[in-house]
């Protein structure tokens, strides 16, 4: 491929059964106004919905932009996301979950600050909240500047995957240190070892709460704590040797209380909630609600469904 004709992005869609979504996707990407050539690589994972036809529908349309892929089995979110970043021809790669959409310009505008900005490993923005019918529900908006990990870990996260566009400098060393089952905020972390991320905080895509995987019916999944507690865990090796050590275990101590409060108010799984409240006081003391928390995890189970307006527990 000739230097004129060289894909400087590559978008990622990964898609699983979000037909409701996925045109509304699709159509915010394909009309991005860029003064350089980008690719956009859906990857659907077996849906058994309509998603499939969808995607076969813009890629006829659009073939000079869309490379769909059809999996022949189920891989699972994690690995269809790995295999279709590996597909990536761009210097740059833009995450878009199915679900959610992009604003005019958000391609242009994030290759511009990666572009001058070389000691950047990520650019991400602020987005609208949608609900399922993409009704606003608010922004997601946070200062814009450039970030170093540690401010990562202070605001976990950020921003919306769906914001991020990054350097394709992924190697196999980066996908090793994942968890098999790794969350959004675990890559972001891998990728700001390498780098600082610039925020912008210019609404530039809409993110859809209440919807994917961070729920199972009215419960939290537990799978997003445990993916916290192998973050945090990371960052402890990160700045055992470091001025930083203190207020770092202060930052997870609070992480994990206000996920056990969490789990708490949603009635969800009460292993977990013990399991968090707990590791939330060894891994530092810094208030009494953490041992109005710890009670629950020795008196009967039962109270623990009884006490989700107790707002002596709010931190």
């Amino acid at each position: 491929m000739n230097q004129l004709n060289e894909i400087k992005v590559s978008v990622c869609v990964v898609v699983y059964n979000q037909e409701k979504y996925l045109a509304e996707c699709l159509k915010s990407l394909v009309t991005q106004q860029t003064n350089f050539n980008f690719e956009i690589i859906v990857s659907d994972d077996c849906s058994t919905d309509t998603s499939r036809k969808i995607i076969t529908e813009y890629s006829e349309k659009y073939p000079y932009l869309i490379r769909p892929i059809f999996n022949e089995h189920n891989l699972g979110p994690h690995e269809n996301l790995k295999s279709t970043y590996q597909l990536a021809q761009g210097i740059y790669i833009a995450h878009m979950d199915g679900d959610d959409y992009a604003f005019p310009d958000k391609l242009q505008k994030q290759y511009d600050i990666l572009e001058s900005n070389i000691d950047c490993q990520i650019c991400s923005h602020s987005s609208e909240l949608v609900d399922c019918t993409s009704q606003s529900k608010g922004n997601w908006l946070y200062p814009q500047k450039k970030y170093e990990l540690f401010d990562l870990y202070a605001q976990l996260p950020f921003f919306a995957h769906s914001s991020k566009m990054f350097r394709n400098d992924l190697n196999e060393v980066y996908w090793d240190n994942l968890h098999e089952k790794f969350l959004d905020i675990e890559l972001h972390i891998e990728q700001a070892l390498k780098g600082k991320i610039y925020h912008l905080n210019e609404i530039l895509g809409a993110y859809r709460v209440d919807v994917g995987i961070s729920r199972i019916g009215k419960s939290i999944n537990p799978i997003l704590p445990l993916g916290v507690i192998r973050a945090f865990d990371k960052g402890l090796t990160i700045y055992s040797e470091t001025a930083q050590i203190d207020k770092f275990r202060k930052i997870y101590a609070k992480e994990l209380l206000n996920y056990a409060r969490k789990f708490l108010y949603t009635g969800s799984d009460y292993a977990v909630f013990c399991l968090l409240i707990k590791k939330s006081i060894n891994i530092k003391i810094f208030s009494s609600r953490q041992f109005l928390l710890l009670l629950l995890t020795v008196l009967p189970k039962s109270i623990y469904s009884q006490m989700k307006s107790d707002k002596r527990l709010d931190i």
